[in-house]
């Protein structure tokens, strides 16, 4: 009895044992089969990337590498087709996918098409393209194609024109994600309500995007400190431009440049002076500004007073106009074609155009001509050297 009843049980244990062999050699093969399914998608991406896109072979494996630890299921090589049939060169493709190397399982009909044919849409093809997909990876990566749409749409209506749209994310790709926009919004209303018009804005976004993307904080306290510390009028014209500067600049790097003039002695004053009528100076490098004080001031013995009164000079390259011009002036005071006394700033302002014709033309003489070219030559053949 007891047998018999073992029996059973004895069956059913031998029933069991017969499908869990069955079943781990099926898995056992199956495993098998999709581990020679990796192999061979990984082996052709590493050929391809080597032989079509010219990727060295350790750079390859290791573009490979991130993309097989995906778990998408999405074939590589259905979104390399797609991408050549999208007009993208092999080198494009190729800054791209080492950028962005998982985007080779992005679903193409779900995600990729989608959000190409919206940035084809406005006019970004080739190496634009490349460029705002490169400097965002989130665009084809993260980004919904909804929010894609979104921030599209939003850009358009502040700036007017596709065309607008394209130059402004060329210049800051990070626009194209909805806090970015956000951030954009707030700033504009901010701007709005401190005399700024629409147009005022879009060449904000236009000429440096940064001015309505930094954190909303941020820009106010710069720009109270542009009218509280430097006396900036929000009527005077260069208000807007000063506002350009100072949320495009850290602190700490507008102050060193402040430390700078003060090493020269210049006064509180004098330093504001020169902040109201030229803002620009302030994103002179730290080296320029030095090397421009060091020769107005202590070669020509020009004083603070004279430069914040005329903050031009500042901004004019030591090599190719100031060097040269003052170069020919002496040549012309030694021939006794010009007064000693000449005025440095008339002499310094005017384009190359306007120079040559009241300096070089205006005497009428061959050799005047031929020495303002030699010396024309040479600081350009310094130039050449020096690099």
């Amino acid at each position: 009895m007891a047998a018999r009843l073992l029996r059973p049980h004895c069956h059913g244990a031998a029933v069991g044992q017969f499908f869990f062999i069955y079943n781990s050699k099926f898995l056992f093969q199956y495993s098998t089969i999709a581990d020679k399914t990796a192999c061979d998608q990984t082996r052709f991406l590493v050929n391809y990337l080597v032989n079509s896109l010219g990727f060295s072979r350790g750079e390859a494996i290791s573009t490979s590498t991130k993309v097989t630890r995906s778990k998408s299921t999405a074939n590589p090589q259905s979104v390399l087709n797609f991408l050549e049939k999208s007009g993208l060169d092999k080198t494009h493709i190729g800054n791209i996918v080492s950028a962005v190397p998982k985007l080779l399982v992005c679903d193409v009909d779900k995600t990729l098409k989608p959000k190409l044919d919206i940035l084809q849409g406005i006019g970004l093809t080739g190496s634009d393209l490349v460029k705002v997909i490169t400097g965002s990876v989130s665009i084809l990566k993260s980004l919904e194609v909804s929010d894609l749409e979104f921030c599209i749409s939003y850009l358009r209506k502040i700036l007017g024109s596709d065309e607008y749209v394209v130059k402004a994310i060329k210049k800051r790709t990070c626009l194209l994600s909805v806090k970015a926009c956000e951030r954009v919004k707030i700033n504009m209303l901010f701007f709005q309500s401190i005399g700024f018009t629409d147009d005022d804005i879009k060449k904000f976004i236009l000429q440096n995007p940064y001015t309505l993307l930094a954190s909303p904080e941020v820009v106010e306290e710069k720009v109270h400190r542009l009218e509280n510390e430097f006396h900036i009028s929000r009527a005077s014209g260069l208000f807007i431009h000063g506002v350009d500067v100072f949320i495009s600049m850290k602190e700490s790097t507008v102050d060193t440049k402040l430390d700078v003039l003060r090493d020269y002695g210049w006064s509180k004053w004098e330093i504001i002076k020169l902040v109201q009528l030229l803002p620009y100076c302030l994103r002179l490098s730290k080296e320029k500004l030095r090397a421009a004080l060091d020769f107005y001031m202590v070669q020509l013995g020009l004083k603070p007073a004279y430069l914040a009164s005329h903050p031009t000079l500042l901004m004019f390259s030591m090599k190719k106009r100031v060097l040269p011009r003052l170069e020919f002036m002496r040549s012309l005071v030694e021939k006794k074609l010009c007064d000693e006394d000449y005025n440095l700033y008339t002499v310094l302002l005017p384009s190359e155009q306007k120079f040559y014709q009241a300096y070089v033309l205006a005497h009428k003489l061959p050799d005047v001509c031929e020495l303002y070219n030699k010396i024309q030559q040479h600081g350009k053949d310094k130039n050449i050297l020096a690099q």
